[in-house]
This record gives structure tokens, C-alpha cells and sequence, in this order.
């Protein structure tokens, strides 16, 4: 192979990598990050601690009961997505305690 094909095949143009703005724009309507919900309906399991509004976790699939691999990096309040991670879309059925470190179903998280 002729040293310059192998520049081209391995060349990526800068505009590829840029973030399309709208793609924030269509999370926000699928999930409505602006409409944080009322959590007191919402208590862990395990210690049953109540999360707020400012409550963070993680899209990182290291070290949990589900199987699933890698993750995003995504900060977000689980509970404003029912457990959908805004950046991946990624569905989780698991939710660890930011208390008590225990890990339950996400449903498992709702009280009657």
C-alpha cells in the first residue's frame, strides 16, 4: 500500500467530530430535563433514602449487577428519565444508592 493511501484511509475531517446542537435539543424533548419531578414518591429500598433534584449518578458500567458494558460518562439525575441515561439512551434497570451504596431495581425505587 502506497504510504499516502494509508494518510487518507486514517484522515478524519474536524467537522465530523464536532457535536451536532441539535442532538441536545432532541434529548430534552425525550426526557424533559427542565421538568424535574417532585421525588418524594421516590425512596431507596435498601436505607430508604429520598434522592433531590440535585441528586447526580453516573453512566458507567463498571462494577454493577447488570450487563452492561462501558457507558457514557453522563451526569444526570436518574429519576428525572426514569433511568434512561440522557447521553447514550442507555435503559437502566439498576440504580445504586449515593447513601448507602446498595444497588436495587429501578422500579424497586418507586413507593405506591
Amino acid at each position: 500500500m502506497h504510504p499516502s493511501t494509508v494518510t487518507e484511509i486514517f484522515e478524519c475531517p474536524y467537522w465530523l467530530l464536532k457535536k451536532d446542537p441539535r442532538q441536545d435539543e432532541k434529548l430534552d424533548s425525550i426526557f424533559k430535563l427542565d421538568d424535574l419531578e417532585d421525588f418524594t414518591g421516590i425512596r431507596c429500598p435498601l436505607c430508604r433514602w429520598q434522592p433531590t433534584a440535585s441528586s447526580a449518578w453516573y453512566c458507567d458500567g463498571t462494577n454493577t449487577p447488570e450487563q452492561f458494558t462501558g457507558g457514557c460518562g453522563t451526569s444526570w439525575n436518574t429519576f428525572a428519565t426514569r433511568g434512561r441515561c440522557p447521553g447514550c439512551a442507555h435503559q437502566w434497570q439498576w440504580t445504586i444508592c449515593l447513601r448507602c451504596g446498595g444497588w436495587s431495581p429501578h422500579a424497586d425505587w418507586y413507593e405506591e
